[in-house]
């Protein structure tokens, strides 16, 4: 016969088990949930948006977001479902982190005029409107002004060419192509890069007057990538020859100088 004692205790210790359980198990969730949620908020975006810098920072932190397949939440893709749908709660999850990413990239001293919007698509699209209207004028001007001004001087060839694309792909962010024809986009992309050929060759040094004649030469006309790579090596020559130059004058005078000595 079974024991009724055994089995009152047994009745009596597993609903406490259970519990016990539930408990630990309900404990581990939360602490995981909790630690991926940070990790996922505390993006490692390199940089900080502040009152100069949208339009690289856009362009990093876009890159970021739909490497971590979330564009949706920003661009509209994704919008909000209603409360009672079931898919609202990882949506809601999802859109606090989206966030919580764009306001880790922010200076502290911005963070506060955008904390309280619920949604990051909000966060997003008051950014752009607040740095980026499409009537920024003045900083295009800036920028161009800036590629004209801009010549190797004392600099390497590496450092000058750069310098030049990075203005170009900023002005490439704030003007893109307008054209809709895929033959009307090639046409003006052609231009775009001839232009930009002649401006990188008029800021070399007069030492690679005769690598610039060549590239002017070249058939058909190079893409700026392609200029670059003619005036690297030339200039990579000229580096060498005058190594090689200072090495035999060098030992020129080492020589004379112990014939001296002997004398």
């Amino acid at each position: 016969m079974r024991d009724p004692t055994s089995s009152t205790e047994n009745s009596q210790a597993n609903p406490s088990t259970l519990a016990d359980l539930t408990s630990r198990i309900s404990q581990m969730l939360s602490q995981t949930t909790t630690a991926a949620t940070h990790e996922s908020v505390a993006a490692p975006i390199g940089i900080k948006l502040n009152d100069t810098n949208y339009g690289l920072w856009s362009q990093v932190v876009e890159m970021y977001i739909s490497g971590k397949d979330k564009l949706g939440y920003i661009n509209g893709d994704l919008p909000q479902p209603t409360e009672t749908d079931p898919a609202f709660r990882k949506w809601r999850t999802e859109n606090a982190v989206v966030k919580g990413w764009l306001i880790n990239s922010m200076e502290p001293k911005l963070i506060g005029n955008y904390i309280r919007f619920p949604t990051a698509k909000a966060v997003w699209d008051t950014i752009a409107t607040t740095y980026f209207d499409g009537s920024d004028t003045s900083q295009v001007y800036d920028l161009k002004r800036r590629v004209t001004r801009l010549k190797q001087g004392e600099g390497s060839i590496e450092t000058y060419y750069n310098n030049l694309q990075s203005l170009w792909r900023e002005i490439d962010f704030r003007r893109p192509n307008p054209m809709k024809c895929e033959v009307d986009i090639q046409k003006y992309n052609s231009i775009i890069q001839e232009d930009r050929v002649y401006t990188f060759l008029d800021g070399l040094d007069d030492r690679l007057d005769k690598i610039r004649a060549d590239v002017l030469q070249l058939h058909p006309f190079p893409t700026i990538e392609q200029a670059y790579a003619h005036v690297r090596r030339e200039d990579l020559r000229q580096m060498v020859m005058l190594s090689k130059a200072d090495t035999s004058s060098s030992m020129a005078m080492i020589s004379k100088g112990g014939q001296k000595s002997q004398q």
